[in-house]
């Protein structure tokens, strides 16, 4: 007989950002007795009616979650978010206008910042919701703490056999390159409600002919790169939101540049020697692992690049510059700039001593939630059945709907994942941490969810 248990619900949108740490989350969170259901976003929602209410925690309080945060508090659950992105941003009026609702927020019972500067930025526009900020930094960074960084040691292991000295230029020019089309960063604007005046128009297009200059720029360095770098590969690894053809289309000539877009991108940052970016959170994550960056800059903005990233790399504002640092880095020559560790802990929570997935499961544990039993009878099993059926559908309907880059852009976020897989990490949790080792991973009816539960010794 299942026990009653408080229930934590965790969405995961994209795969490649979001697993390990949504993972890392569930396994700390029932391991503190929640009852967890990890599942694909839009499988999760759909599955709502038939799962136990219980908490839920989602990436954003944008006011497009009004709605559907309005719809569950009715329906008597509990709503949590932090930002995805909170970390990095390039103006902070233009993030508390276009990523801060007040009204959503206001419909959260715990917010978790990723530090102090984000959080104070929050209640500058929010001070009556101020005490549901919970300054906890985010489980997305525990995993670069050197006790957790041994989950992808084999993965970067194999990277280094596969692909011998390399640099990783990330890149995040989605506004320009989308894999819906070059507008279409514009129009999901447009649809969210953040383009509702000329003005706002007006500044979403000079943002993406912005990045459509750096774009170009980038294209136009790479070959330079390969000259430079004759003993290393370059491995260009897209945003998730970018068309990956595009690259390999107009880099396709060059030797030994690579596109890649596989697993998270943390065993890639280990394997390199050196990372080049442009105002990407990627370079946050080198700089924690100790990977030195080159912010290439070959135009600049006040409006439209980001300050964090760009202060804990080194800048290169042309081809010789960029060329330069990286020879530098390779021939171990530099390492990080100076003056990063300071930025990085104004932003950053939970560096060190306590996880952020521990503050932030604190902080859950803290909300008055009723335990409940999951034991669904035939009428909710057959409703179960009926979602999943319409999921296995669903792709062909898009596909009608919106053609097949709609279906291949989804699929590039969230290729699904196995029982297997997530019990192997959740085992691999336990094997670095020494803990957690009553946490169990099952399947469940609902499509692309899974259940981490803690068996009891009994």
């Amino acid at each position: 007989m299942a026990e009653a248990r408080p229930w934590l619900l965790v969405p995961i949108e994209t795969k490649v950002r979001e697993f390990h740490s949504k993972i890392l989350l569930a396994t700390v969170a029932a391991s503190n007795g929640f009852d967890v259901v990890l599942g694909e976003q839009n499988a999760l929602l759909a599955h709502f009616p038939n799962l136990p209410k219980g908490i839920y925690i989602d990436k954003s309080v944008s006011r497009t979650k009004r709605e559907n945060f309005r719809q569950l508090t009715e329906e008597g659950r509990i709503v949590t978010a932090w930002c995805e992105e909170g970390l990095v941003y390039f103006s902070r009026q233009f993030y508390l206008d276009n990523r801060i609702d007040v009204e959503s927020l206001g419909l959260v019972q715990k917010f978790f910042a990723w530090g102090d500067v984000q959080a104070a930025d929050i209640r500058s526009k929010a001070p009556e919701l101020q005490d549901r900020i919970v300054v906890s930094g985010n489980p997305r960074l525990d995993l670069l703490r050197p006790e957790f960084r041994q989950l992808f040691g084999d993965d970067a292991e194999k990277l280094r056999q596969q692909h011998g000295r390399f640099v990783l230029v990330n890149t995040n020019f989605g506004r320009f390159n989308h894999h819906l089309g070059q507008d279409a960063a514009i129009e999901l604007a447009r649809v969210r409600g953040l383009i509702d005046t000329p003005e706002k128009e007006a500044y979403q297009r000079k943002w993406s002919q912005f990045v459509g200059v750096l774009f170009e720029e980038f294209v136009d360095v790479l070959p330079d790169l390969s000259r430079a770098l004759p003993d290393h590969t370059i491995v260009l690894r897209p945003h998730p939101s970018e068309n990956h053809q595009t690259w390999r289309d107009r880099l396709g000539d060059v030797p030994r540049i690579h596109v890649i877009h596989e697993g998270n991108v943390i065993p890639w940052l280990m394997a390199t020697e050196a990372v080049v970016h442009n105002s990407c959170m990627t370079a946050l994550e080198a700089y924690l692992l100790n990977v030195p960056s080159v912010c290439y800059r070959p135009t600049t903005s006040e409006h439209y690049e980001a300050h964090l990233p760009n202060a804990v790399s080194h800048q290169a504002h042309d081809a010789q510059q960029l060329i330069a640092h990286l020879t530098a880095i390779t021939g171990n020559q530099i390492s990080l700039p100076h003056g990063a560790p300071g930025e990085a802990r104004r932003h950053i929570a939970a560096l060190d001593g306590e996880l952020a997935t521990a503050r932030v499961v604190s902080a859950l544990k803290d909300i008055d939630i009723e335990p409940q039993k999951f034991e669904p009878n035939g009428a909710t099993r057959l409703r179960i059945k009926a979602i999943n059926a319409f999921a296995v559908l669903k792709p062909m309907f898009r596909r009608l709907r919106h053609g097949s880059r709609a279906n291949a852009y989804l699929q590039q976020k969230f290729s699904g994942f196995s029982l297997a897989e997530v019990q192997d990490t959740v085992a691999a949790i336990q094997k670095l941490s020494g803990d957690f080792e009553h946490v169990r991973v099952e399947n469940m009816a609902a499509h692309n969810c899974l259940r981490l539960t803690v068996v009891s010794e009994n």
